[in-house]
Order: structure tokens, then sequence, then C-alpha cells
């Protein structure tokens, strides 16, 4: 949505965030054509619109992540289409000092700049925003010597940074929350007193162009109130990693600085909370993955899928959101139609010649579900009248008898003639595979002068509400129609996430109107798509909607995957 922006290059994407209209952020100025250009420095919510990758460096509040999930959902919901790629590290310093005998002598605190060469060069990112500070003091008091290298390693950092082309946002450190009487690492030390000097010399570089948003005094602001009432009350227990609230409270400032005060002012993420746990989820992968990918010498620390294979699962969790966009901020509809937020363009037209007379040949190794006969494949096929080799739906929607999971499906069909009704009316029915992922049958044919229109991507051919078909191939009501479908099942891991999305390529009366098409998870009227684990053959099902939709030939033929053999021949094609 944003073009991405590099060193004063933020004209455009100030325009364009004048344009977006975000709920609860304030608008952003454009000076009009006339006026003399003036360029201002990019704030943080340009940075953050203009950003295509994102990169969150920090220490085990970071890794952890909550904040992090909680921005990248707010994200989500504006509009704002970065990616959020976050890798902190439990123990981490930007100052480079471990103190003596940390993690009972086991290892010394890790330094951000061992590993920031190789985390930019993998994550590859145009923003990075960066959290440290917790850790960097080593829970001592405040020292000139320790002070001068928490300030040595930001500016280093800083630089790094900005030497790749990346821009970089710093965040003050959170609190130190060391209630007396509870142990906790710094004992008697004021330590928070230590991150409160080190936010104001961070807030002081804001002088020297540096961009930096204050999550220190916002959420120490927020703790205050809190135990004015309670004095008990704390949100970061251990006096070191916040609690849902603590981390929410990081969020908070960042959002604060970011223009949107009424979110910053919310005791919880309410009105994005249905994007959050897809989001921490996505998260959760890539930090994995990225931090696997670029090394570190923190022991302890899970490894993670390879970058491709993190990058397809949040991607597949990308589309999912987007698609539902407008269900998970709660949009009320006139009906309970689940809508997606995606604008299709119609198909063209593509006359797909003339209609068959007869029946496509069978292969030899297909399984006959309907050859003119009878439906006795079917559940439910008694209630279809059969006459003259040809099935009229009414009664009820039918489903096979025996299971399947990857099949070729070749169906022949006809809306009725006279057509009647419009829209979805109009000679609706579909092939449901698993009883879950449905091809759309429907009158959709358009000569010019009886154009029975619906949605796109609810029109014949479409991977209902998902996609609609590369081109209108439909033939004249009356006349006989072909679906060559080929589908292959959607493969779950053990714990039900989904290692590989289902697939679906059709032919609509000899014309490709899909190839290889992503199934997103099921097809359905009232709900987004979404998976749900589910076993590896079911039946296959046509739809009664309540036309008398015709159908003459039904046949399927399952299919494996080829694995070869491996060649034993010492000198293999001679």
């Amino acid at each position: 949505m944003f073009a991405s922006i590099r060193g004063g290059r933020c004209a455009p994407v100030a325009a364009l965030l004048f344009t977006l209209a975000i709920p609860g952020v304030s608008p952003i100025g454009v000076a009009r054509a006339a006026e003399p250009a003036v360029e201002a420095a990019a704030g943080p919510l340009e940075m953050l619109a203009a950003a295509k990758r994102i990169c969150v460096l920090g220490d085990s509040i970071t890794y952890d992540g909550r904040w992090v999930s909680a921005l990248s959902a707010w994200m989500e919901a504006k509009g704002l289409t970065g990616d959020v790629i976050a890798v902190g590290l439990p123990s981490e310093t930007c100052s480079g000092l471990s103190e003596e005998g940390h993690a009972a002598g086991q290892f010394p605190r890790p330094d951000v700049h061992e590993r920031l060469a190789r985390v930019l060069s993998v994550v590859k990112p145009d923003l990075v925003i960066a959290c440290y500070g917790m850790n960097c003091g080593i829970y001592l008091p405040l020292d000139d010597t320790r002070f001068a290298a928490y300030k040595a390693g930001i500016k280093k950092l800083h630089d790094e940074v900005e030497k790749t082309g990346a821009k970089i946002i710093h965040l003050t450190p959170p609190v130190y929350d060391g209630r007396p009487g509870t142990n906790h690492p710094a004992g008697d030390a004021d330590y928070e007193g230590v991150l409160q000097e080190y936010s104001t010399w961070l807030l002081s570089k804001r002088a020297d162009g540096w961009t930096v948003i204050d999550t220190h005094s916002p959420m120490k602001a927020l703790l205050d109130a809190k135990r004015a009432a309670d004095p008990a009350y704390t949100f970061i227990p251990d006096a070191v990693h916040p609690d849902d609230a603590g981390q929410w409270a990081i969020c908070r400032g960042v959002l604060a600085a970011l223009g949107d005060a009424k979110t910053a002012a919310e005791e919880k993420p309410e009105w994005f909370a249905n994007f959050l746990p897809e989001c921490h989820e996505r998260m959760t992968l890539l930090r994995d993955a990225y931090l696997s990918a670029a090394g570190h010498l923190r022991p302890g620390i899970a490894p993670g899928l390879s970058i491709g294979a993190a990058e397809a699962k949040a991607r597949r969790i990308t589309e999912s959101l987007r698609s539902r966009h407008d269900y998970l901020l709660g949009k009320k509809f006139p009906s309970s139609e689940w809508k997606s937020a995606i604008v299709w363009p119609r198909p063209r037209v593509v006359n797909p010649g003339p209609a068959p007379e007869q029946p496509a040949p069978v292969p030899a190794d297909a399984i006959i579900l309907f050859d003119g006969k009878n439906l006795d494949a079917w559940h439910g096929g008694e209630k279809w009248a059969v006459k003259d080799g040809i099935a009229t739906v009414g009664g009820a929607t039918i489903t096979t008898k025996e299971d399947f999971g990857d099949c070729q499906v070749h169906v022949e069909f006809r809306t009725p003639q006279p057509a009647a009704g419009s829209g979805q009316g109009r000679g609706n029915s579909g092939v449901y595979f698993m009883g879950k992922y449905e091809i759309q049958i429907l009158d959709s044919f358009e000569d010019g002068t009886d154009g029975p229109l619906t949605y796109p991507d609810g029109q014949c051919g479409s991977l209902y509400k998902q996609q609609p078909p590369a081109v209108n191939a439909c033939r004249a009501p009356g006349e006989w129609q072909t679906y060559d479908i080929f589908f292959t099942r959607p493969r779950f891991a053990a714990d039900g996430s989904v290692e590989k999305p289902g697939r679906v390529s059709v032919l609509h009366n000899g014309v490709a109107i899909h190839a290889d098409t992503m199934i997103l998870g099921t097809t359905s009227w009232a709900d987004p798509p979404r998976y749900e684990q589910h076993a590896d053959a079911l039946p296959l099902s046509l739809q009664d909607h309540g036309n008398p939709l015709q159908f003459r030939s039904i046949w399927l033929r399952p299919y494996e995957k080829v694995v070869p053999a491996p060649n034993d021949d010492p000198k293999p094609g001679q």
C-alpha cells in the first residue's frame, strides 16, 4: 500500500497517509502543490507506514513479544502492511557488559553487536525498532563507566543500522519494578533510577535528529496510577519481565507516539483484539526462524523452522488476516453473510465453444459416481430424480459414500432453461471437496442481454468467497458444461496447524480458470475461511441450493504423488 522510502524521500508517503484516514490517528498535513516544498523529517508513523520490512531488536522482553504482537495487530487493523520480524534475544545488552556469575556462570550476557550484522543481512529491514537498557546496566547502581558503555552501544547500534540504508526508531527502556520486600536482581540498588537516566539521555538524542519513542515514562505513569489505588499492584511481577498488562503498557507508549492516543488510553487492546492470536503466532514463527538463521551466542533458545518454511506459514496467516479484515473488526452487515475486504475485478467473458453432445470418455481407472443409471454411490441420491441418463437436483445435498483425498473430478452439468432468479439464486449448486471446499456452480452466463450478475468470488467457477475464476467460460442455460477439477487436500501437522494448505486447479469447459490456486480454508457464506484439522479422506458433495440443475456424468480418480525409487545403477543412462 505504501511506497518504501530511503533518506529524505518521505513526501509521497506523507501524501498517502493523509488519504489513509486512520481512525484514532491524527491527520498528517501535506504541503499544497503551490507552496514551496519543505521536507520535514519523517515521524514514527510515517516511518512505520513506509517500511516494508521491520526488524524489532531487544532483550527477553522483546523476545516474549506480546508488545510486538499487539503493535503488529494494530498495524493489521489499520491497514499498514509492513512485515514485522521480532528478533529479541533473552539476556542481551547493547552495552557489552555482563555481571560476574551471570546465569550461574553458564554463559555471559550476549551483546547485540556480536550478531547485529548477521541479523541485518538476513532480515534485510528498511526500519529497525530497538528497545535496550533493561540489561545494559547489569542491575547495579548508576555508574559513569556502565552508563558510558550503554551510550556507546546505543550509538554504535544507531550508526550500524543507518549504514545499511535502513532507518531506526529507539524505544526508551521499560520500567524496573523492584518493590521493597521482594526478591529481585538489583537488590538494594535503585535500578529504576538507572533506567530513568538511560531514558533521559536517549530522549536527548532527539536533538541530534534521532527518532526516539518514550515508553518508560508512560509505563511508569500507568504503574504509579494503579499503585495509588492498590499499593500492592504490579504488572512486572519479577521486577524485570512484564505480564500481559505490562507488555500492553509498552505498546501503549508506542501507539501514543504514533498518534493513536485513543487506543493508547485503553486498558486492553479490545478493538483489534481479534487480530492478536494470529499476529502472535506469526511473530513467533518468524522470530524463531530468523534468530536461528542469523545465529547467536545465547544457549537454551529453541531452534526455528527454515526461513522459507516460516515465511510460507506466516504468509498464509497474513493472507487469512487480510481476507477477514472487516470481519475481525466486527463490521456488521445487513445479514449474517461474511464479506471479504477484497474487491475483485469481474472476470472477462470467454466463449468456450459449442457444448458436447455426448459425455466425455471415462478413464479406465476412474471411480464412477454417476453414469446416467443411478446415484447409488451417494448418500441421499435416492432423493434426486434420475431419468433418461440425467440426474436432477432436488430434496437434499448428496454426499459420496466413499471418502477421498487428493483427486481429479470430472463433472458434467447444465443450469436450468428457461433461466430464473438472479445472483446467487440463479442455477446454484456446488462441488464440495471433503465437504468443506467448494467450487461454485452457478448460471453466470453473460450474453449482453441477460446478465445474472453476482459477486466475482461467488460466480460460476469461483473458489467460493476466496478466488473468482480467471475468466468466465460459462455456456448458456440449458447447455451442457464440464468441470475438470484437480484437488490437493491440505496437510496438517500433529498439533493441528497447517503444514500445507489445500490447492485446486480447474478447467471449465476446457478453459483454465484456476491454476494451483491456494485454498485459504473452508468456503462458507457466513464465515471467513479458516482451517480446522480434519481427516485425510472425506466425502465429495453436490449441493442442493433449491435450483433444479442437472448432471449427466460424474467420475473421480484418486491420485498420489509419484515417489521415485533409488537408482542403484553405477552408470545411469549408459
